[in-house]
């Protein structure tokens, strides 16, 4: 058995045709005049938008539920009866510690130095060697003043004189001054104690009686 392929009219195919070429044409022409370039920019240019979708933060769980705890009751309440004192309490519990002076040491006693020896004086001061009158005061001289004298004087270990004192006057001041200036300046011969060691002699002090008068 035999089908016949039905075959579409002429007219149609040359329509197509000419579609076709009119196509090609038109395409050419575009390349040809830089036409075709710009609808294939157009097409690059076209902007690709991305959206972004925030993100959702996660959920915290809820909160468990309470729990309800029976607490036990509370104590009773006590109520202390009201105390009188007779004497009011101490300010404070505390005592002070009063410090105690220590007592003082017992002072060092120490044996008195024995006593020194008694010294005996066994010959007083006198008039020797190195003993020298006073000058004759010039104008006595003259007035043919005369008389004797008397002081009291203190002798050291050396013999020297001091603290010359006017016991009984002459009669004449000139003598008498002449006396008491002119004793400081010479020496006695100094007292000696019983061992022959000479000592001051001042207690009580030594006198001594000067005479003066003229040689004829």
């Amino acid at each position: 058995m035999y089908y016949a392929t039905k075959q579409p009219p002429k007219t149609t195919r040359y329509v197509g045709i000419g579609a076709v070429i009119l196509i090609n044409a038109l395409v050419g022409y575009g390349l040809a005049t830089g036409l075709g370039m710009q609808i294939v920019n157009k097409l690059t240019e076209t902007e690709v938008v991305i959206i972004e979708e925030p993100e959702t933060p996660d959920e915290e769980p809820p909160p468990p539920p309470p729990v309800d705890v029976e607490l036990p009751p509370p104590p009773p309440q006590v109520i202390l009866p009201e105390f009188v004192f007779d004497t009011p309490p101490p300010p404070t519990a505390i005592q002070q510690v009063q410090q105690v002076a220590r007592p003082a040491p017992p002072p060092v006693v120490r044996p008195a130095p024995p006593p020194a020896p008694a010294v005996t004086i066994v010959s007083r001061p006198s008039v020797g060697r190195r003993f020298e009158k006073p000058e004759y005061p010039p104008a006595s001289q003259r007035a043919k003043e005369e008389g004797e004298v008397t002081v009291s004087v203190c002798v050291d270990a050396t013999g020297r004189m001091t603290n010359v004192q006017l016991l009984k006057s002459s009669g004449f001041p000139r003598l008498d001054e002449a006396t008491v200036k002119g004793l400081p300046r010479t020496r006695l011969d100094p007292a000696k104690d019983s061992t022959g060691k000479s000592v001051a002699f001042c207690d009580p002090p030594h006198q001594l009686t000067i005479v003066w008068e003229l040689e004829d």
